[in-house]
């Protein structure tokens, strides 16, 4: 990282609405910039997400900016998420600020804290970035024009007002209405004269289509057109939140992941798509398709209780029972790791309402929560007698809870400290490391399957350089150098 320097280069990428592609456009941007030599980092002010990641140092940002750092080939920092809201139910929020838990607030607690304290966050984050990285590529949330939520948005052009810097306005033409959408959002939003570009995402067929369309919006606006995205099929990537899994892309009714209500990290189920396996999602409406089931994996879990009760009362449970009397792989992680067991109990009612709840006894041990939250990147070996060789990885744990086990076999070494569980059988495994799907033995073992010869980060690489490249094409690229220079 470089040493401070003295001057602002910020670029922003707005967007109409919520998934208009900001999040698809920084890392390409990131990307770009990184490969014309430019030390890049992504920011972004205000997420609310439940798959984030761990960092060095014992931070936490959403998984959107990580693999945004990655793409800008920089390490992940935690002034890259100013503020993470993971979302508790009717609870409310827990509060994510530089990457460190400040507990769960109300919507009334957290927005007085927004205004107490949001914008003062947000630049010291921003200035750190400023004074450590040639370039600032900061992401917005939602849509700059929401005029209910004007007086406490700190996610969209406040970023670009604090020193005058551009910002960029994606609309998607999928949703429709693009030129309405983009037409709109400029008329209403603050500091439109901030807005320096603007890019249709999401094209599907001839951009002939829109020429006439294009010169309307520019005279109407004075802001030119400086992209038409095409939609990119086929490319996955990870996503931001639950709304970029709901469907597989690569279905394999032999790997069933239970995705119950609360399930969070998603990201844990990126490696089976980039690793061509798949995956099944099971819920309460198709439960049955767990019969036939090789291998069944219980995600993480932002609410492990009400989870469990879920399990409990779709008829999950039995089918894991037969599931497992037939011999089939059950695999948990964090919070599913936790239920595997046969007692949680949260003497302090940090996340336990009844403070003593059953597990599914799949495994011999407990876990106990405590108001302490554990946030860590880790370097392991697998541990387990069953593999051949110990290969090593690297993962993170975010999770509340100590897990006591008297299984005989472990799944980890971290250190000199033993993780996981393993069951005499070796049908049985759980771990609070998250990311351990991203190793091929490991993946291998529980679902019985060839994994590719190909190294994750690499080929996560080589899906980012195809969508960059897909945007180098079809953007004016020396536009966007220029608005940073």
């Amino acid at each position: 990282m470089k040493e401070p320097v003295n001057r602002k280069k910020i670029i922003q990428v707005l967007g109409t609405s919520s998934n208009a592609g900001k999040s698809t456009i920084v890392m390409a941007i990131c990307r770009f910039l990184s490969r014309k030599g430019y030390q890049v980092a992504p920011f972004k002010s205000m997420n609310m997400s439940l798959n984030s990641v761990a960092i060095d140092g014992g931070h936490e940002i959403p998984r959107s900016q990580w693999l945004q750092a990655f793409a800008a080939s920089t390490p992940p920092l935690k002034e890259m998420s100013a503020i993470l809201l993971k979302p508790e139910g009717k609870e409310g929020s827990q509060v994510i600020v530089n990457g460190k838990s400040m507990g769960v607030m109300s919507i009334d607690t957290y927005y007085r804290y927004l205004v107490e304290n949001g914008k003062q966050v947000v630049k010291d984050s921003l200035d750190y970035l400023c004074d450590h990285f040639d370039v600032v590529v900061a992401e917005g949330a939602g849509s700059p024009a929401e005029i209910n939520l004007m007086e406490r948005d700190i996610a969209n052009i406040y970023v670009s007002a604090i020193y005058n810097t551009p910002a960029i306005l994606a609309g998607d033409i999928e949703r429709g209405g693009v030129f309405a959408s983009l037409f709109g959002t400029v008329k209403l939003m603050p500091r439109p004269d901030l807005v320096k570009g603007m890019v249709i995402n999401k094209m599907r067929g001839s951009k002939d289509l829109l020429g006439s369309g294009i010169k309307k919006i520019e005279d109407l606006t004075g802001i030119p057109v400086i992209g038409i995205l095409p939609y990119v099929d086929g490319v996955f990537l990870p996503g931001e939140d639950s709304q970029d899994y709901d469907r597989t892309r690569l279905d394999n009714p032999n790997i069933c992941l239970v995705r119950y209500p609360r399930m969070e990290n998603y990201s844990d189920t990126d490696p089976f798509i980039i690793y061509g396996t798949g995956y099944h999602n099971v819920t309460s409406s198709n439960a049955r398709d767990l019969d036939m089931a090789k291998t069944i994996i219980l995600p993480g879990s932002k609410n492990v209780e009400t989870d469990l009760e879920y399990i409990r009362n779709s008829g999950i449970y039995e089918k894991l029972q037969d599931a497992r009397r037939r011999g089939a792989t059950i695999f948990g992680i964090c919070g599913g790791y936790q239920m595997l067991g046969k007692i949680i109990s949260d003497p302090e009612g940090v996340q336990i309402r009844k403070r003593r709840i059953e597990g599914l006894g799949f495994l011999d041990l407990a876990t106990e929560y405590s108001g302490v939250k554990k946030v860590d990147s880790v370097e392991y070996e697998l541990g387990y007698q069953g593999f051949s060789h110990p290969a090593a990885g690297k993962g993170y744990e975010i999770h509340y809870g100590t897990v006591f086990s008297n299984e005989k076999q472990h799944l980890l070494n971290i250190g000199d400290r033993k993780e996981g569980s393993v069951s005499p059988d070796g049908k049985v495994i759980g771990t609070n490391v998250h990311g351990i799907v991203e190793n091929r033995d490991f993946t291998s073992y529980i679902t019985g399957e060839k994994i590719p010869d190909v190294i994750y980060s690499e080929e996560l690489m080589r899906r980012i350089d195809i969508i960059t490249n897909y945007f180098i094409e079809n953007m004016d690229m020396s536009y966007i150098e220029r608005l940073v220079k």
